[in-house]
């Protein structure tokens, strides 16, 4: 079988692709996805590459069987590795995707969950998506065995791949300055943008069951160091003593560490202008970001930042960090701040709240922006990129 991609004639392929990374749960009798960004990228990219016209075939190869609606697609052929027939030492040496790739015949193997396959035989073909290198940069904000597994295992597994995909220039930098790979192995593909994030009607019960009772801001994000969502507590406090009357919703399952700023004495008085909801159907998301006054993302460093633009899409203002992606990602279409100064983040909301001229151009600059990201284009090149790797001599 022959396929084509811009013209010209391609050998069938078989790509493996290791999902173990799409993490997911149980709410109710539906399974969602997880682990935040990295979840949604695994996700919407298998999803795409699905829904393309070649016939390319994808291998989905994970430990444990997989739920969600990508694991059905007639298209997609599931490998379930069972997780008691490996031990530790051999899946950390990579003995069952070996394996596999052998058995499979696989053209190549794509890790799109920071980093895997460092111990593959160089005859086996490889990808690599490294979303950041937080835990190498900043290890105080991760667990000590994931900065222990960075730094015994990222180094080995990007210099064998035969190519590294980041979400952003700023992860590309990373990379390159920190000697992990030249930057000729470094492509930048950005993460993209699902199409129910759109402005939306507002429905009538939304406030009442939610409990909104006055305007908020918004943050959305696993709740962890990195994301910085204490700092919003401060911000918050700030922003209703220089008397504007707003709350503060925050949308995030638990992640490492988190405890919850409401606890401390100092935050008692802004304790009823806080929700925080762990689950919300993504609907309900989408008419958060449509409701807010301002989206709010003082995180400490983002490889990506993939919340800011479903917020921009949304209609949403957005103020957030100065480091790292984040103003690659909002270019002049969010305000910025440092994230370890409360007072520049209260400045930027007020500045936004007190001019509706500035508001309605970062609205309509926001919707602008967020449109030039697709998952269909994130497939796209991806799909480019397996087939560059595996028309090179092994």
């Amino acid at each position: 079988m022959r396929d084509t991609i811009r013209g010209r004639k391609l050998n069938r392929r078989r790509i493996g692709i290791v999902t173990d990374g799409l993490i997911e749960r149980r709410v109710g009798n539906e399974s969602r996805i997880a682990n935040g960004g990295v979840g949604v990228y695994i996700y919407q990219l298998i999803r795409c590459l699905l829904e393309d016209r070649t016939e390319t075939e994808y291998y989905l190869i994970r430990f444990g069987p997989g739920e969600l609606d990508i694991y059905r697609n007639p298209r997609a052929h599931c490998i379930w590795l069972p997780v008691r027939a490996w031990k530790p030492v051999e899946i950390a040496f990579d003995l069952p995707y070996a394996r596999l790739a052998r058995q499979l015949r696989l053209d190549l193997l794509h890790f799109p969950n920071q980093f895997g396959g460092g111990f593959l035989s160089r005859a086996i073909r490889r990808v690599t998506t490294l979303h950041d290198l937080t835990p190498i940069l900043l290890p105080r904000t991760h667990p000590l065995r994931r900065v222990a597994a960075y730094r015994m295992l990222a180094r080995v597994s990007l210099s064998k791949s035969d190519r590294i995909i980041v979400p952003s220039n700023a992860t590309r930098k990373d990379v390159v300055e920190m000697g992990y790979a030249n930057a000729d192995r470094v492509a930048v593909i950005p993460m993209g943008l699902s199409e129910v994030f759109k402005p939306c009607v507002r429905t009538t019960d939304f406030a009442k069951t939610y409990g909104l009772t006055r305007p908020f801001i918004l943050n959305v994000g696993v709740l962890e160091p990195r994301k910085n969502q204490s700092l919003l507590f401060d911000v918050l406090r700030g922003i209703r003593t220089a008397g504007l009357d707003l709350d503060l919703v925050i949308i995030g399952r638990e992640g490492w560490r988190w405890q919850s700023p409401l606890q401390r004495p100092e935050f008692e008085s802004i304790r009823p202008h806080v929700r925080i909801f762990r689950d919300v159907p993504e609907a309900d998301l989408v008419e958060f970001y449509g409701r807010a006054s301002a989206f709010v993302y003082p995180s400490i460093y983002e490889g990506f930042g993939l919340p800011i633009i479903e917020a921009m899409a949304c209609g949403a203002p957005v103020v957030t960090s100065d480091n790292s992606s984040l103003p690659e990602l909002g270019q002049q279409a969010a305000l910025y701040a440092s994230a370890d100064a409360a007072g520049a983040f209260v400045a930027q909301i007020e500045r936004l709240l007190n001019d509706n001229e500035l508001r309605q151009q970062l609205i309509a600059a926001g919707k602008t922006r967020a449109g030039q990201f697709s998952w269909r284009r994130t497939a796209q090149l991806t799909s480019e990129i397996y087939e560059s790797v595996c028309e090179q001599q092994p």
